[in-house]
């Protein structure tokens, strides 16, 4: 499949004096953008963990301050309330009141690598893979008990936030309707208790929990459209025979039917073909058969889990990247459009950007949680 190319550079700049940001405005809510606006900030009042971009990561806002070593930014949400937003900046929970333009420490997590899934009601839930959970919102953090053992993926009821589903290892679902407070199981594991695979990935449809995708080693990935009473496995992620490992994945928040998903396909990886067997994968089936999207190649380079981030207004345009701090490579963010078969690149100075969220009412407008591993 041979697809266009373009290449952009911005340099992710940091200031060494501070800027006073503009408020933005706010009215209604909503996960729609109702009173949202776009940030008029020239410089992110912070930490440096989180900026924003415009023009599809090609410009980048400077920081107020440098980022320091070493920082992972895992976790960046918008809120349904105008204007407002969480990150995780390793265990420190940051909030933005002003459309990100200012970013304040409003608690600490426990755990590591901490996620963030936002909630109806101007919250959202921070949790971990090792099962840790707490309710974070603008004002603070509260823990809560997790439905037990490791986790690989959390979703919420996009209209009853109180409403949770989790993943664990084995692929069996946990519930639970009172904000993650007591936990009910759901369904049947998606693998046997005997079975050795392992489990990257499980994503939740936003409009329907009952949609969850999980991505695995050597089988690929399986989908259950009934809350895990029936699974099946994914189709067209490699050949007759062949192993394929899904890292990640991501269900369009613009169409539940469009699935994205990286995928290793080790037939490859040992044949020594270009691609090195790395795959971004596409299904517009809800996860039953995946098609191969985007190939690495000398333009593209695809690692193991990279961050999926699908446009929230258009289901034909994914967001990935790969970064990294080794010699001050910095990072490339990749825009896919499905509808051309083309790749856009931009590129900045960060050694990783590791959460992207966008303006609900700007998707243009895209927040970078960022990471400094040198």
């Amino acid at each position: 499949m041979k697809k266009a190319f373009t290449i952009g550079l911005a340099t992710a700049l940091t200031v060494l004096s501070a800027a006073t940001p503009a408020m933005a405005r706010t009215s209604s809510e909503g996960f729609d953008g109702s009173g949202w606006s776009r940030p008029v900030c020239q410089t992110v009042a912070g930490d440096g963990s989180v900026t924003y971009a415009w023009n599809d990561g090609k410009k980048i806002a400077s920081t107020s301050e440098v980022l320091g070593p070493i920082v992972y930014t895992t976790g960046l949400v918008a809120l349904d309330r105008p204007n407002q937003l969480l990150a995780m900046s390793n265990r420190r929970l940051l909030a933005s009141k002003d459309a990100g333009c200012t970013w304040n420490v409003a608690g600490e997590v426990k755990g590591s690598f901490v996620e963030l899934v936002a909630a109806q009601g101007g919250r959202a839930y921070a949790w971990d893979r090792d099962g840790n959970l707490a309710l974070a919102t603008p004002e603070g953090v509260t823990p809560l008990t997790g439905p037990g053992g490791d986790l690989i993926g959390i979703g919420v009821d996009r209209g009853d936030g109180d409403r949770l589903r989790a993943s664990d290892l084995q692929g069996q679902l946990h519930e639970s309707r009172d904000g993650g407070r007591t936990w009910q199981p759901v369904g049947v594991p998606a693998w046997s208790p005997s079975d050795t695979r392992m489990s990257y990935t499980a994503v939740f449809d936003p409009h329907d929990l009952d949609h969850v995708v999980l991505g695995a080693s050597d089988t690929g990935a399986r989908v259950t459209f009934d809350g895990g009473r029936t699974w099946t496995s994914a189709a067209g992620l490699a050949g007759d025979g062949d192993r394929v490992n899904v890292f990640s994945a991501a269900i369009s928040p613009a169409a539940g039917n469009v699935v994205w998903a990286m995928g290793l396909n080790l037939a490859e990886l040992e044949a020594g073909v270009p691609s090195g067997g790395r795959h971004i994968y596409r299904s517009d089936d809800g996860g039953r058969n995946f098609t191969p999207a985007v190939d690495q190649d000398a333009v593209v380079t695809i690692p193991n889990g990279p961050l999926l981030a699908p446009h929230p207004k258009d289901a034909d345009v994914l967001y990935f990247d790969f970064g990294t701090g080794w010699s001050a490579i910095g990072t490339d963010i990749y825009k896919y459009e499905s509808r051309k078969d083309r790749v856009t690149v931009n590129h900045n100075a960060y050694d990783r950007v590791t959460s992207i969220a966008f303006n609900p009412a700007h998707p243009s407008v895209m927040y970078l949680g960022v990471s400094e591993e040198a």
